[in-house]
């Protein structure tokens, strides 16, 4: 698809890792998605951004000692979705029951930044943007395609995304699975910014199954590749997990993996 140029409040347009070994964690994802890196240095908490054709896809972020991650072991990826006034969104995240666990913070001249949990305990993000708008690229190879938020309580998560974000659950046949659904953004919203679709699906909501009580909600970034299945054979040598292998209700290829430090993420077949 076309390089974004911006994206509209609600949408999805940044993932970024965040993990106890920055460097092993870049080797895993060169070796994976053939991903490069720039790194912004000590003025910005030495934070790395994952590049691919030249455009920075993905954003690598070391535990700090204030980040909450501290004394984990384990990696995890955050989901943001833009925002036009990170402030306010804030005061949303707070009335709608999350709690703000960073932030809103300014990353200088880039743009403005939140961090939370959502009501059902699902680390999320979100981005006010300013030179940085987000993704370089979207929906292409090796670059952010989707995300998934897998939950126990669906109606407390819907509700908490509609409030935030103006998004809108609603069935998601593409996705072949039951319960699954998709939140969307409002037919109005998506006409005034001059959406391509109307009400067009920005990320998915799954259901945490009964032998997943013991599971944490969480969000999961969807990378795009042209063969799962090699990419899950590169993740595999290079010491990740394979959680799933298969296809989606569109019949593409997917493959969710669990990278070495414990950062679990997913990549899906793109057509050429």
């Amino acid at each position: 698809m076309p390089e974004p140029m911006s994206y509209a409040p609600g949408a999805l347009c940044w993932a970024d890792l965040r993990t106890p070994d920055p460097s092993a964690s870049e080797h895993f994802y060169t070796a994976v998605l053939g991903w490069g890196y720039l790194h912004a240095g000590s003025t910005y908490d030495h934070y790395g951004y994952a590049t691919w054709q030249r455009h920075m896809v993905a954003g690598i972020a070391p535990f700090g000692p204030d980040s909450e991650e501290d004394g984990e072991e384990a990696a995890s990826w955050i989901v943001f979705f833009a925002t036009d006034g990170a402030d306010a969104l804030a005061d949303r995240v707070a009335a709608a029951g999350g709690e703000v666990t960073r932030g809103p913070v300014d990353f200088g001249v880039l743009g403005r930044s939140v961090v939370a949990v959502d009501p059902a305990g699902a680390h999320v993000g979100f981005w006010q943007p300013r030179a940085h708008i987000g993704t370089g690229l979207f929906r292409e190879p090796s670059a952010l395609c989707w995300a998934e938020l897998a939950v126990h309580d669906t109606a407390e998560a819907d509700r908490f995304y509609e409030a935030v974000l103006g998004l809108r659950a609603a069935e998601y046949s593409a996705a072949g699975e039951e319960h699954y659904a998709a939140f969307r953004m409002p037919a109005s919203r998506a006409e005034a910014l001059g959406e391509p679709v109307a009400g067009e699906p920005v990320a998915g909501r799954t259901v945490l199954g009964a032998e997943q009580q013991d599971v944490e909600p969480f969000w999961m970034p969807y990378f795009g590749t042209r063969d799962p299945e090699t990419t899950a054979g590169t993740a595999l040598r290079e010491g990740a997990t394979v959680l799933y292998e298969g296809k989606n209700g569109e019949g593409r290829g997917l493959a969710v993996l669990r990278d070495p430090q414990g950062a679990v993420f997913a990549v899906v077949e793109l057509p050429a």
